[in-house]
């Protein structure tokens, strides 16, 4: 699944972060390195280009980009679905920080059990994102009840009929089962095209995409 563009400059902030931590790269691995003049050379160069992948115009000007690119993605999101757009208009964008609360009654009885679990997280979704996901399950919902697919093919026809062409779909012995990432800003849908359907809207799960991880430890 293709994730959105926006991604691109946000992975540019979080590379400029880094290098601003590290304080200093390896000479052989900076584009500014200089093999001819010595090791001191590019060393000094390597130093000089981390500094300024870690320095503040740099970090704007990725801050910029980012900004730039989620405008555009969140503009043709808009074209694209308008009722979701005037449905989800002014919701806040500031996005929540996920918090770990360790429970202060009994605890389960392997102490590795969240750890083994965390392959189950999803990343939190602010408000706007949480009202762009379930006004898109109200759609998908709505024309489900109406006409419910009796297998994959119909579900497929039915979620790229109603702008969803990259969703994922399996028959399940409760219906039909699909998932997919809103096209240009997410979130993940996630559900059953059953009789009423039902679907779940969520971040991104950490280990990446929206699918439900098969992994764990």
């Amino acid at each position: 699944m293709k994730r959105p563009a926006l991604a691109v400059a946000a992975t540019v902030l979080a590379a400029g972060t880094l290098l601003a931590g590290c304080g200093s790269t390896r000479s052989s691995d900076s584009p500014g390195s200089d093999s001819v003049t010595g090791s001191g050379s590019a060393a000094r160069s390597g130093s000089a280009a981390g500094a300024a992948a870690g320095s503040p115009d740099a970090a704007q000007a990725a801050q910029q980009e980012y900004e730039q690119q989620y405008a555009q993605a969140v503009a043709d999101h808009d074209r694209a679905f308008p009722s979701v757009a005037r449905t989800c208009a002014g919701k806040p964008t500031a996005q929540p920080s996920p918090v770990d609360t360790p429970s202060s009654g009994p605890q389960p009885e392997n102490p590795k059990y969240a750890e083994n679990h965390a392959y189950l997280r999803t990343a939190p979704l602010n408000p706007a994102a949480q009202c762009r996901g379930e006004a898109h399950a109200a759609r998908i919902a709505a024309e489900a009840a109406a006409q419910p697919p009796t297998g994959p093919e119909q579900a497929k026809a039915l979620l790229t009929r109603l702008g969803y062409p990259d969703a994922t779909v399996d028959q399940g012995g409760d219906g039909v089962h699909f998932t997919f990432s809103v096209p240009q800003l997410g979130p993940c849908l996630t559900g059953v095209l059953s009789d009423p359907p039902h679907i779940e809207v969520h971040g991104p799960y950490l280990e990446g995409g929206c699918a439900l991880p098969k992994g764990g430890h």
